[in-house]
Order: structure tokens, then C-alpha cells, then sequence
């Protein structure tokens, strides 16, 4: 009984390890086929290749178009796909955007090589494929902003200066004799002192340059502000100009 199972248990350990790699990977046979699109179609836009490329030993596989009905000595292959060490069963191959290519006739094709045999790939052709993009909308046009005039420069009147004439000073009085005076006139005497005292002159260039001062700065003031228009239409011109780009 032992021995039975024994061998019954060699037997099953057996046909495990020859089913694992059935299990872990399919079993892909060597195929180059195209499925979409097919021979005869018209064709506009970005059109997705689909189809099987499979090789037990994969390397790699190309799609790839030429100008003409069906493949030539010397057709002009252009690949638009190329990918390395993947099996597609069913699936896109890859993406053809025929606004690249003017309108007429074309031929795909898919070539298959496995790592065995470099120089022998397996191909698939379709042909008589028909690109016509005429029917696509062409872009409306945006137009462009008007450009905007400059502003003008803001004119600063140089301010004329006034005369400013100053009342006369007065001769101060000769100093009276002291003599004996009574007390309402002393106090009426010390008042007129210090109104003459009081009566200040005014230096008449120091007020002038004053004056020059802040014409100046006024002016400047009034530069700055037509700079900062200036600045400010032109930045508002870019901004327009740039959010209405269509390649921005």
C-alpha cells in the first residue's frame, strides 16, 4: 500500500513540472497580422493599427508605411511603431497620424523578428489604402489683436515765476536821549521796538530755487505716471495677445 502511494505521488510530482510552463506562459507561435485596417479603406485622422504580432522567441516589430497601392522594389518605408520584446494578440500595434502624409495611396506593413532569426521576419501587407484628410475642418483662423496706438506723451508747462515784492523796510529810528520819560510812554516806546523787531526780511533766492524744486519734482512725477500708461498698455497688449495664441 505504501509503496503505492509512493509511486502514485512520483507520478502526480511528474505531470506537475510538465504542465508549469503550459501554466506560467502561453505558447505563442510565430504571426504577422493586421486586422484594422484592411485593404481598400479610406482613411483620415489618427488611426490606431491593430493586430498579432507573436513570436515563441520575440525580439521585436515594426509597423511602417510606404507612398503607393502595394509594396515595391523600391518603396520608401517609413516606421511609425517600433517596439521591442512585446506580444500583441488582438491588440494595437500602433498609431498612424495620417495629417502627416499628403493624400493618396499607401500600403502598412507589419514586420515580426524573433531573436532565432534576425534576417527572416515575418510580414503582413495591407494594401490600396486610401488617406484622405480633405474633408477635415480646417482651424477658423483667430485674428490677431489691434495693435494699440501709443499714448501721448503728457505736456508739462514750465510755471512762470512770480515777482514777489517785498514791503520796504524801515529806517530804524536814531536812539532817543535817554531822558526821563513818563511810564505811558516808556511803554509805548518799548511797543515800537518790537514791532521793528518783528518785521523779518525774506530772503527772495532761497524762495526762487524753492520754487524751481518743486517744478521739478512735479514734472517728474508727471513722467513717471505716463511711463507707468506706457508700461501698463503694453503689458495688457501682450497678455491679449498671448491668451489668444492658439500655440500657447
Amino acid at each position: 500500500m505504501k509503496r503505492t502511494l509512493f509511486v502514485l505521488a512520483i507520478v502526480l510530482l511528474l505531470s506537475l513540472a510538465i504542465a508549469a510552463p503550459a501554466l506560467t506562459a502561453p505558447n505563442y507561435q510565430a504571426r504577422a497580422v493586421i486586422t484594422y485596417p484592411t485593404e481598400g479603406m479610406i482613411l483620415s485622422g489618427v488611426v490606431q493599427v491593430t493586430g498579432i504580432a507573436t513570436h515563441p522567441n520575440m525580439r521585436s516589430y515594426q509597423v511602417r508605411y510606404a507612398a503607393g497601392p502595394r509594396p515595391v522594389a523600391d518603396s520608401q518605408w517609413v516606421d511609425f511603431a517600433i517596439v521591442e520584446g512585446v506580444q500583441v494578440d488582438n491588440g494595437v500595434l500602433g498609431t498612424w497620424d495620417t495629417t502627416t502624409v499628403p493624400n493618396g495611396l499607401y500600403t502598412l506593413a507589419l514586420a515580426v523578428w524573433g531573436v532565432d532569426d534576425p534576417s527572416s521576419p515575418y510580414v503582413f501587407f495591407v494594401n490600396n489604402l486610401t488617406v484622405d484628410n480633405s474633408q477635415l475642418a480646417a482651424p477658423t483662423p483667430t485674428p490677431e489683436p489691434p495693435t494699440p496706438e501709443p499714448l501721448p506723451s503728457p505736456v508739462l508747462e514750465t510755471p512762470t515765476p512770480v515777482a514777489i515784492e517785498l514791503p520796504p523796510t524801515s529806517t530804524p529810528l536814531p536812539s532817543p536821549t535817554p531822558t526821563a520819560t513818563p511810564a505811558g510812554e516808556a511803554s509805548a516806546s518799548s511797543s515800537e521796538e518790537r514791532g521793528d523787531r518783528l518785521n523779518v526780511p525774506i530772503d527772495f533766492a532761497q524762495l526762487r530755487a524753492a520754487f524751481f524744486y518743486g517744478g521739478k519734482i512735479t514734472l517728474f512725477l508727471f513722467s513717471m505716471w505716463g511711463l507707468y500708461l506706457l508700461v501698463k498698455a503694453i503689458v495688457r497688449w501682450l497678455l491679449r495677445r498671448y491668451l489668444s495664441s492658439p500655440w500657447k
